[in-house]
């Protein structure tokens, strides 16, 4: 059975814990993603800048501290699940010791429940 492993980038863009939030709005323009998240020192996500963040509160906006995270070992189903309990479009990705390893979508959750390629931003 496919897992989030197979369906997430796992070239993780992230901003760290301090950071400013104008970084964020220059990743998400410069790389064609929607949210960054922020990790720790020991790589273990603290929080989550998204595009609709910026856009709403500019480059003061703090990040969400309310991270939702799925495994990597997740089955898909269950991830894509936890998602739509949720109100947002991303996840952060962490292996079994909660260090973050890639961030997973709402698209990727539709093209993998479709049967099609993942397909990430350079």
């Amino acid at each position: 059975m496919p897992t989030v492993r197979d369906i997430m980038n796992s070239k993780l863009l992230y901003l760290r814990d301090g950071d400013r939030a104008s970084l964020a709005r220059r990743y998400i323009l410069d790389f064609g993603v929607t949210a960054v998240p922020v990790l720790d020192e020991t790589h273990r996500p603290v929080g989550i800048i998204s595009l609709r963040d910026l856009e709403r509160e500019g480059d003061d906006v703090q990040p969400k501290g309310d991270v939702v995270c799925v495994k990597d070992t997740d089955d898909i189903a269950s991830a894509a699940r936890a998602l739509a309990e949720t109100d947002f479009h991303h996840l952060v990705v962490v292996d079994d010791k909660g260090v973050a390893v890639g961030m997973v979508s709402s698209v990727d959750f539709v093209r993998a429940l479709l049967g099609l390629p993942a397909r990430h931003p350079k």
